[in-house]
């Protein structure tokens, strides 16, 4: 047996001695770490997207909730029934929550879909009228040069002595295009089994998410007491202050984008309707759900607007082009920081920068969760500033340097008049 003396000396070299021999062992192994990490996240895509969806799905939910508890509460009880302080109505929440969603697709695919495929039919008999117009036009150019009567020969020999030159013969283009169809199988059936797969984890996703959201408190009071069982307390509340700050950031984010994404469609279909555009239906509800995606959302609808309304006049999709700008620039000062709010308030370079990092990262999902994720990184470098500036008594003054604070700074003349005498 180890004196406890002994061992309380030598415990901190036991903990320094684990960790330098696991650091190792990481760097030595670090391919294979990675690659079983990457298998065990691949394996959790399921639970993410359950936590995404249950954390989408709580923002009504939570509204119809208290809705109902109201209601209940307010129903006339009987002394022998007297009302209860908290209704069970988590069930009933969470169906009409699915209904509402439901509806809400239900009611976006009817407006797109018909349209969006009126709109490529129309689109594609158009461009034989555009084609037409083409020709007609290069036709006029070559008269106006006196080009028009120039013969065009083509002269077979010449034409397979320059493939010889380059080396190519009908036998090659045929194997290569050969190749071409058969890798084209191979990418074809390979999508095909990763939109399956993809399908597969958004339905086990959306499963899982009615587990979280029916018991999400037990889920969440667990998750709680696992932080404090492996952390300080000091720690642990940190940890679980820097959780409820996200948390209020992105249910702000979530809720704030949805509403804003509604008022910007009907924004939208509103004054198109007034200036006669075509499609103003589809185009502005297009535009109110790519705009959940900060910035390129709007982009990528002004794209498909664009698009359907040069099927029928280009120089209408031009004026629409600089009519989405002006109506951008009314939504992003006027809009967008009033229904958002300044909790996820960011400068616009730090909301471009974090569109594209995330992107970059993590596709979709990481332009979606880029904004919020960057205000509660840049919440928590604001305070870790301000904290350590408070700490060494320093203020940015109105010219822009840097002093003492005029409450810190006798205190540090103080202590240093001590250590002089």
């Amino acid at each position: 047996m180890i004196p406890k003396d002994i061992l309380k000396k030598i415990k901190p070299w036991m903990w320094l001695s684990t960790y330098i021999v696991l650091l190792l062992f990481a760097l030595v192994h670090f391919q294979d770490l990675m690659g079983v990490l990457g298998k065990v996240m691949h394996l959790l895509t399921p639970l993410f997207y359950a936590i995404g969806i249950a954390f989408v799905l709580n923002q009504p939910m939570k509204a119809i909730e208290k809705g109902l508890i109201r209601l209940i509460q307010a129903l006339p009880r009987s002394k022998k029934n007297p009302p209860q302080k908290e209704p069970k109505v988590r069930g009933i929440s969470i169906f009409l929550t699915l209904l509402l969603a439901l509806a809400v697709l239900f009611v976006l695919s009817s407006i797109i879909f018909p349209q969006l495929i009126t709109s490529i039919v129309q689109l594609f008999n158009n461009c034989v009228v555009y084609a037409g117009n083409i020709v007609e036009n290069i036709n006029n150019l070559l008269a106006s040069l006196h080009l028009e009567n120039i013969e065009w020969d083509l002269d077979t020999t010449k034409l397979q002595a320059a493939l010889d030159q380059l080396g190519l013969s009908a036998d090659k283009i045929f194997q290569t295009a050969t190749n071409w169809v058969g890798g084209t199988g191979m990418t074809v059936i390979n999508n095909i089994s990763a939109i399956t797969v993809g399908v597969s984890n958004w339905v086990m996703g959306f499963m899982l998410s009615l587990y979280l959201l029916s018991s999400k408190e037990k889920f969440i009071r667990q998750l709680k007491k696992l932080i404090g069982a492996l952390l300080p307390l000091s720690a642990a509340n940190r940890v679980l202050t820097l959780g409820r700050k996200t948390n209020q950031t992105f249910s702000s984010f979530i809720s704030g984008q949805l509403l804003e994404a509604c008022i910007l469609a009907m924004l939208y279909y509103v004054s198109m309707t007034l200036f006669k555009m075509p499609y103003a239906m589809l185009i502005s509800t297009v535009i109110g759900v790519t705009s959940i995606v900060p910035m390129f959302g709007a982009m990528l609808g002004m794209a498909f607007g664009c698009v359907l309304i040069f099927a029928i006049n280009p120089w209408m999709s031009l004026f629409f082009m600089v009519y989405f700008q002006i109506v951008q620039q009314f939504e992003n000062n006027l809009i967008y920081p009033r229904v958002v709010g300044n909790s996820v308030g960011l400068p616009g370079i730090w909301v471009l920068l974090s569109i594209v990092v995330f992107g970059g990262l993590l596709g979709l999902f990481g332009m979606l969760i880029a904004v919020p994720a960057t205000a509660v990184l840049y919440t928590l470098l604001g305070e870790f500033v301000n904290g350590r500036m408070r700490k060494k008594g320093q203020i940015l003054d109105e010219s822009g340097l840097l002093s003492l604070d005029s409450i810190s700074s006798p205190k540090q003349d103080s202590s240093s008049s001590n250590e002089n005498q």
